[in-house]
């Protein structure tokens, strides 16, 4: 019995030393092969260190339908040759978008090749600055950007796309235009508003239109403005936005006189006869002040920065305000 076990145990010592020896061999193996790179093909990976925190990227101005559908004031003719002119779901839609397949009126006969972009756009008509005065008032034909459309399949005489981005409808007749790359300017880091500073008096101009024609106009509005490349405007301009006066850019007229002459008679007593203007108020009129006093502080409202430059105008998005801003108010380059 002794012998027996003696033996046992003597086999498994014998199997525990050749498996140490095989584990060894093996992992002496493993460690000259091992790599330390995954493999490219593999569809995750790992960090070989902490990874950095991202940096943090300065926000765009611009962005999406801003950036591609902010329109502008062309200074001259806009043609009308190269056009929508049909659709494969004509039969059942009026007002076509993002995703629908067009057909357009030029083919490989006036050089169109597939994978081609355009950009649509739809011409709205002259546009006169509201704020001049005499026969030079036109900035040009203001025109809307609808979206953009890649070539699928080129015909001789006709193309067939599909519309790749829209932010408005699109119809029979709107016109196909080159595309163009566009990169939104990175706004800095804001300071305070130096809302009581003197602004620059370089390069004068106004707001004169709203990309929806809107009255009031609030931060992260497109506007135009009546400066362009004949003013040495370029993309990236800043402006500040601003009024001469409080009251430069009324949008109604009334009258805001406090002094009120007395209207009826018979109610003074015999010993006080009273005045001739209401009680509580100055002797002077508030519009007489106003005409006599000298140069009041400008009233600052806002930044513009210019994302597109046409020949006699520019577009341009609103930053920041202090208050409801107004087509009309002026803008100087900011200093």
């Amino acid at each position: 019995m002794r012998n027996q076990i003696s033996r046992f145990f003597s086999i498994k010592n014998l199997f525990s030393i050749a498996s140490l020896s095989l584990v060894a061999a093996f992992s002496s193996s493993v460690s000259l092969a091992q790599s330390t790179q995954l493999p490219d093909n593999l569809p995750r990976r790992e960090f070989a260190q902490e990874p950095k925190p991202p940096a943090v990227a300065r926000p765009l101005v611009t962005t999406g339908d801003d950036l591609y559908c902010a329109g502008y004031i062309h200074s001259g003719a806009v043609s009308n040759d190269f056009k929508i002119i049909g659709a494969e779901q004509e039969n059942t839609v009026a007002h076509l978008g993002q995703g629908d397949v067009i057909y357009i009126n030029q083919g490989s006969s006036q050089n169109i090749k597939a994978e081609m972009l355009f950009a649509i756009i739809r011409p709205m008509g002259d546009f006169k600055d509201p704020y001049k005065k005499g026969n030079d008032r036109s900035l040009g034909v203001y025109v809307r950007e609808l979206g953009i459309v890649r070539v699928m399949a080129v015909q001789q005489n006709t193309a067939t796309a599909r519309i790749v981005f829209s932010c408005y409808d699109l119809q029979f007749g709107d016109v196909l235009v080159p595309f163009e790359e566009r990169r939104g300017a990175a706004t800095e880091m804001p300071q305070p508003l130096p809302r009581y500073q003197r602004t620059s008096g370089q390069k004068p101009g106004r707001i004169v239109l709203q990309r929806e024609q809107k009255e009031l106009i609030s931060p992260r509005d497109v506007v135009y403005i009546d400066l362009g490349t004949e003013s040495g405007i370029k993309e990236g301009d800043k402006f500040t936005i601003f009024r001469h006066k409080s009251d430069d850019a009324n949008l109604f007229n009334f009258r805001d006189d406090d002094i009120i002459p007395k209207r009826s008679g018979g109610y003074e007593s015999d010993k006080f006869k009273g005045g001739t203007y209401s009680n509580d108020h100055p002797n002077m009129a508030r519009q007489k002040v106003k005409d006599t006093r000298p140069e009041i502080p400008q009233k600052v409202l806002g930044e513009l920065v210019v994302i597109a430059v046409r020949g006699k105008s520019a577009t341009a998005v609103v930053t920041r305000t202090t208050q409801e801003v107004h087509t009309g108010d002026h803008i100087e380059a900011l200093q």
